[in-house]
């Protein structure tokens, strides 16, 4: 069985490909993920944040401000930009930890998810210092189940394209659309 990625993590994975064009970046991080993530947010990750106490301005500020370069990127270079190795790994973590809560499709949660069990980005260290690990964000999902499967809402059900999978966004990040 293959598991499927959202239109709503679509939309996270595009905003994380603007994030990293908007900060000079070629290389769409694990932090450009999580700023996907701030950027969409009407999603059940951030609502997670925000209950855990976290201030999404303040961690959206702290980690634009590790990646900033002196320009942006044009959308003309769009084609250029590829996952780094940290982004691949934690994509591929979604998979793992959708298939553990028993979803059919990849959502914001288990995006978040992946990102506390990475390591090295910015946005993982300021969780961190709030007290916030893959443990405590994964328990508090589970408590208020954010992790079970969830039913495609109209919106998905709706949307014309082929369900994508987790690999093909990965190997063509410029085939992602918003």
């Amino acid at each position: 069985m293959q598991t499927q990625v959202s239109q709503e993590l679509l939309k996270i994975i595009s905003y994380a490909r603007d994030e990293a064009m908007r900060t000079g970046d070629y290389a769409i991080s694990t932090d450009h993920l999580l700023l996907g993530i701030l950027r969409h947010a009407d999603n059940d990750a951030c609502a997670s944040l925000k209950a855990l106490g976290v201030d999404l301005a303040e961690l959206k500020t702290t980690v634009e401000g590790s990646l900033f370069r002196p320009s942006g990127i044009a959308y003309s270079e769009a084609d250029k930009l590829s996952f780094s190795r940290s982004a691949q790994n934690t994509l591929n973590l979604c998979i793992i930890e959708a298939t553990m809560s028993g979803a059919d499709k990849i959502f914001s949660t288990h995006l978040m998810l992946a990102i506390a069990g990475s390591s090295g980005s910015v946005g993982l260290g300021y969780l961190k210092s709030m007290g916030i690990d893959h443990s405590s964000l994964s328990a508090y999902m589970k408590q208020n189940g954010l992790l079970a499967a969830k039913s495609v809402d109209a919106q998905e059900s709706a949307a014309a394209t082929q369900p994508m999978s987790i690999l093909r966004i990965i190997s063509s990040p410029d085939k992602i659309v918003s």
